[in-house]
């Protein structure tokens, strides 16, 4: 897959959540450029996003999916790929949950609290994968520094509706069946504005790009083929 690929991982991760899905798709490190979640607000990353081409293709997760989302009346990429992405504002439980995170994760630490969380946050066949359970609580013990603004920008966040609505890229949105994160309910909400692209996989939670590396390089692929956008 040729081209610059820009890497917007979710709260508690790195860029490293997405490594097995760029593997499939036979994506180089030096192909890739990372933005870091650690500012409060959507409009913060506004001028980073901004250099995103014609030929890149932005990919999110979660967190960074939504970030993504606010911005696609601007951005004019190759594709964006938003992954398990819910681009509504927070429901008043959400939020809650996402100050309740904050709460744990600073009184007993990423690790105790992602070890115990992670199982809930995966479909079936991953929980019993002990590798993506070690890569989520390593990625939170790197990125904790960055979670009471990941926090806040969760919480203050709009709807993305408008900008789905407006969006100046071909869209694909995918989502793991069983994601209790971000429900495939959302997704297919989410797509249906703008017409825009979506995939379910099957038995699949919330960390799709660790869980379902492959279905979600095969999503991408026909994608891009589909719009005539692979130039390999």
């Amino acid at each position: 897959m040729a081209g610059r690929w820009w890497l917007l991982p979710g709260t508690l991760c790195t860029a490293e959540v997405f490594e097995p899905l760029l593997g499939a798709l036979a994506v180089s490190p030096q192909q890739c450029r990372a933005v870091r979640l650690d500012r409060p607000a959507v409009e913060d990353y506004a001028s980073k996003l901004a250099s995103v081409e014609d030929d890149d293709i932005v990919l999110g997760f979660s967190l960074g999916a939504i970030v993504a989302a606010h911005h696609l009346d601007r951005m004019r990429a190759r594709a964006v790929v938003l992954i398990a992405a819910n681009p509504f504002a927070d429901t008043p439980d959400k939020s809650a949950a996402r100050l309740d995170q904050l709460a744990r994760i600073s009184a007993q630490g990423p690790r105790a609290v992602m070890t115990a969380a992670w199982p809930d946050q995966v479909g079936p066949a991953a929980r019993e994968d002990s590798a993506v359970g070690q890569r989520i609580v390593a990625m939170a013990e790197q990125t904790v520094q960055d979670l009471p603004a990941q926090t806040e920008l969760a919480l203050r966040r709009p709807g993305a509706e408008p900008m789905l609505a407006s969006a100046r890229s071909p869209v694909l949105f995918i989502t793991g069946r069983e994601d209790r994160a971000a429900p495939p309910d959302r997704a297919t909400r989410a797509a249906a504005i703008g017409g825009h692209e979506l995939v379910l996989v099957d038995g699949a939670g919330h960390f799709l790009p660790l869980e379902a590396p492959q279905a979600c390089a095969e999503a991408i692929r026909a994608f891009l083929l589909g719009r005539g956008q692979d130039r390999r």
